[in-house]
């Protein structure tokens, strides 16, 4: 289990319980104390942050340093940027912003906190945290799901920030509001004795043993994860699904038909989610600040070079205002991608090969309407792992969110 080298404490949180559990569990790792939760200042206190010279090599520390800051966890309404990009909007609950130790090649994170943010900050004050979910709930006439899961792993630093522990009781109690956590990690024992009431659903995003292995670095293989998965389903949890990112290497589809037909010979999901490598604008061009061609997973350049923009061009808000108070906006190209006749190929391939074992929802994660169509989804009936009920892509893609 992860075990940092290196922690920042804010002073003001230093009596926290969650704090001094972290502490305890590792009494002999290095412990920096600030006075802000400014990056430049976490940053600067920490030796291992301070002496990277590179992003990269920044990046690559910051997943060895626990950053302790006094910030509430953060709560709020995800949407897409481009509302052209087929994906239903959930309400994201972060617990850890960039909390993830694992070190996959592909992994988002890299373009959203980059060298500015690069260490893992728990927002450990949960009494506030339970409050706003709380009050959020309040104003809710409908039930609503918190997707633990989109900015950090769901249970990679459970044995230490304790957050599902607290969560998924208090979520057991609620009769209109559920926990979503997505994981990739094998971090399950102390969650599987508790009171969930079937209000958590934990899901696991899966891939290839073989791409897994390259790409998925530091992770937990393949086959720990299934074992994990069966774990909670057997602990009543509701489990899910997501294989995420597809990547059609040298012989894909005999990986991917193998993949699939092992997960069903071990265990059932409720949904599966799909998804093709993708990525941000930002993180494709600096591709070779983040990979280079001895960083492992170097062959994920390779893959890159036949990418294209999933979109034309178009001007999309991008939720700031300038000086003057009016609202900014960027030119969005969706994401970069494989060419769509591509996408359409994989998602045709995997869905006939889960269909031979699985009639449940498939739905497509960050994807355009044209594929959700071409490979015989319904956008009108997005039931995607991260949903609690379901979403109509169309009407969000046409600007009517609801």
């Amino acid at each position: 289990m992860y075990r940092p080298d290196e922690i920042v404490v804010n002073k003001d949180v230093l009596d926290d319980p969650i704090t001094q559990h972290i502490l305890e569990c590792c009494a002999s790792v290095p412990v920096r104390i600030v006075k802000t939760n400014l990056s430049n200042d976490i940053i600067a206190a920490s030796e291992l942050l301070s002496s990277a010279s590179s992003m990269a090599d920044r990046i690559a520390a910051g997943k060895r340093v626990l950053a302790l800051v006094t910030t509430v966890g953060d709560i709020d309404l995800f949407e897409m940027p481009d509302p052209r990009m087929g994906c239903p909007h959930f309400m994201k609950l972060v617990t850890a912003s960039n909390g993830c130790p694992f070190r996959c090649s592909w992994c988002f994170l890299r373009g959203t906190y980059r060298a500015r943010q690069p260490y893992m900050a728990v927002h450990v004050r949960y009494d506030k945290l339970l409050e706003r979910i709380l009050c959020i709930l309040r104003r809710s006439s409908e039930t609503v799901l918190f997707n633990m899961g989109e900015l950090q792993d769901g249970l990679a630093l459970e044995h230490l920030i304790c957050a599902a522990q607290t969560l998924i009781p208090f979520f057991g109690d609620l009769p209109n509001g559920r926990l979503f956590l997505l994981t990739k990690s094998d971090n399950v024992d102390a969650i599987l004795r508790l009171r969930h009431g079937g209000h958590t659903t934990v899901a696991w995003s899966l891939n290839a043993p073989e791409v897994s292995r390259e790409f998925e670095i530091g992770a937990p293989s393949f086959e720990q994860r299934i074992r994990a998965a069966q774990r909670v389903q057997e602990a009543g949890y509701p489990l899910r699904l997501r294989l995420d990112p597809i990547v059609p290497l040298p012989g894909w589809r005999e990986l991917y038909a193998s993949t699939i037909q092992e997960i069903f010979r071990r265990f059932t999901p409720e949904r599966i989610t799909l998804g093709t490598l993708r990525f941000e604008e930002e993180w494709y061009r600096n591709r070779c600040k983040h990979l280079n061609p001895q960083s492992p997973g170097c062959r994920l350049l390779d893959e890159m070079a036949q990418m294209e923009p999933m979109l034309p061009p178009m001007e999309v808000p991008t939720g700031q205002k300038d000086k003057q108070g009016r609202p900014k906006t960027k030119v969005s190209v969706g994401k970069h991608s494989y060419p769509e006749s591509l996408r359409v190929e994989i998602f045709r391939f995997a869905i006939d090969e889960i269909r031979r074992h699985f009639d449940g929802p498939i739905a497509l994660c960050k994807e355009t309407v044209p594929v959700w169509q071409a490979v015989g989804l319904d956008p009108h009936r997005c039931q995607c792992v991260c949903q609690y009920g379901r979403a109509d892509i169309v009407r969000q893609t046409t600007g009517d969110r609801r």
